[in-house]
């Protein structure tokens, strides 16, 4: 009588090449919802932060031109995205994880949809004060991922 390897008398045998070697667990690269592509924010390469750099340095460039270094909008603008920090900070286990319930915020304010919506606006009213605030929001994500920081994972870290 031979034994079945899927009737679980016999344990299954790894191969060769895995013996003594833990498995291989890292996960799968993210994938964009919306187009199937990797999530590759510039967050992750230095070619993408120098990018982001100089996004964020341009775009705060352009509020300041703008609205000069006096507007409140402005630097209310430059810095509400991170309103979702203050959300989470009693809440936060270390200072690299954000509590769970601050993730969607943070996502939702990080998201480089905020600012194309505000600066879309302006150009289809003509108002100044909201290409100000959609390009200050934009300096700051901008900033903010040539820092290193982008979007948090459901556990709170910035994903890697």
């Amino acid at each position: 009588m031979s034994p079945n390897p899927g009737s679980g008398t016999v344990p299954p045998v790894a191969p060769a090449a895995s013996r003594g070697r833990l498995p291989d667990r890292s996960p799968a690269p993210a994938t964009a919802r919306w187009s199937g592509a990797p999530a590759t924010w510039a967050h992750r390469h230095p070619a993408g932060r120098a990018v982001s750099l100089a996004v964020g340095l341009g775009a705060l460039g352009g509020a300041l031109a703008l609205g000069g270094r006096r507007d409140r909008l402005l630097w209310f603008c430059a810095v509400a995205p991170d309103s979702a920090l203050l959300l989470g900070i009693a809440g936060a286990p270390t200072w690299n994880r954000m509590p769970s319930y601050a993730v969607r915020p943070y996502n939702v304010l990080h998201s480089p949809a905020v600012p194309a919506v505000l600066l879309t606006a302006a150009a289809l009213t003509g108002r100044r004060r909201l290409a100000v605030a959609g390009l200050a929001w934009l300096g700051h994500i901008g900033w903010d991922r040539a820092c290193g920081y982008g979007p948090r994972d459901a556990a709170g870290y910035v994903t890697r």
